[in-house]
């Protein structure tokens, strides 16, 4: 009788192109998976949650990147992180009910035109980098390979470009 394999040898076999053995790695972890998420979450983001980290561990493994050891641990941890991105972004955007408030086109405004000309004047790889990150919804480390920069360096330019946005705006707003 063969012995299951233990999660480092799935891992290897997926390295080498085995997807049947990520199939038994998320047979294996998915059930604690989504409990997980369940806790850290509302229940309709569960499955979004744990299908988004079991797909970039994926990809992480083929690349030859990701777990090598305790890969449990790594899928969970990928959990918590999806699970509070997911709830930042919940915080950016609050809906409200009342939409009558709301005129259908408010039209231009000098607070538009004041931002519009303080993302003129960034340097461009200020704006492509704040447009990527806040209009697009990216990440640092989707970003990074683009900017040929690493993750951390994207979210460190992404911060000054916030400033710096920031401090034009304050710069027009003062001066109108």
């Amino acid at each position: 009788m063969n012995p299951e394999p233990d999660d480092d040898e799935l891992v290897r076999a997926v390295r080498h192109g085995d997807h049947e053995a990520f199939g038994a790695l998320f047979a294996r972890h998915v059930g604690v998976a989504r409990r997980v998420a369940r806790r850290l979450g509302p229940p309709g983001d569960v499955d979004d949650v744990v299908a988004e980290v079991f797909a970039g561990v994926l990809t992480q493994i083929s690349a030859g990147r990701g777990p090598t050891a305790s890969f449990r641990a790594y899928l969970l941890t990928g959990v918590r992180h999806e699970a509070r991105r997911r709830a930042v972004l919940r915080r950016r955007c609050e809906p409200f009910a009342d939409l009558e408030r709301w005129p259908a086109d408010p039209g231009p405004s000098d607070v538009d035109d004041r931002l519009l000309e303080a993302y003129a004047s960034l340097p461009p790889r200020w704006r492509r980098t704040l447009w990527q990150l806040e209009v697009e919804g990216r990440r640092p480390r989707e970003l990074a390979a683009e900017l040929g920069l690493s993750p951390n360096a994207v979210s460190a330019l992404g911060y000054r470009a916030r400033a710096a946005l920031r401090t034009a705006y304050l710069e027009r707003s003062r001066a109108a």
